[in-house]
């Protein structure tokens, strides 16, 4: 039985490397972050969507680091920019910001988030992902690398957005992209 979950993670990680490195239909992948295409070269493009650039040391306060774009957190179209503005925002150490990225069912919270990066400012790839419509909501995942920078081993997965797709009655929470959920695999 160990053998088979050893099996699994294997072709799991070999799977997610393939998807990373080829892209959807033989092309180059594309990169929201190419300051973390560099930690990653898997996950780099020629064509960089977002191009974070230099984040101050880790004694800096996180608002005065990096300006963040809070017109994400209404976005119904382009579930790309929130995916930048999550980016930016973990870059930057501020959680609070961060957590709001995040649907309301996931219950995350800025000590969850803090949590999970243990402090540290990782440097985040996310890849091109896909669209897909179910159930009267639109789905959007995405490749996901986290290169943490201090020795510990970074983590591959996926990551999940999700927004209603225009239904009557749906809340204005619900039509925006939010974070469902992350999965991702110590390498």
């Amino acid at each position: 039985m160990r053998t088979k979950a050893v099996l699994t993670t294997v072709f799991l990680s070999a799977s997610l490397l393939a998807l990373a490195a080829c892209g959807k239909a033989g092309e180059d992948p594309k990169v929201l972050d190419s300051a973390s295409a560099q930690a990653d070269p898997s996950l780099s493009g020629t064509d960089a969507l977002v191009d974070a650039g230099p984040v101050s040391d880790a004694t800096s306060t996180p608002s005065s680091t990096v300006a963040l774009d809070t017109g994400a957190l209404t976005e119904r179209r382009d579930p790309e920019r929130l995916l930048r503005y999550y980016v930016a925002a973990v870059r930057a150490g501020d959680w609070a910001s961060a957590a709001k990225a995040w649907g309301l069912d996931a219950q995350m919270t800025t000590d969850k988030l803090q949590g999970e990066f243990g402090g540290a400012r990782p440097r985040i790839a996310v890849g091109k992902g896909d669209m897909e419509g179910a159930a009267g909501s639109l789905y959007y995942e995405a490749p996901i690398v986290v290169d943490f920078g201090d020795g510990r081993p970074s983590k591959r997965g996926t990551i999940v957005l999700r927004r209603v797709n225009d239904v009557p009655g749906a809340s204005d929470e619900q039509l925006n992209w939010r974070i469902e959920r992350t999965s991702t695999l110590t390498q």
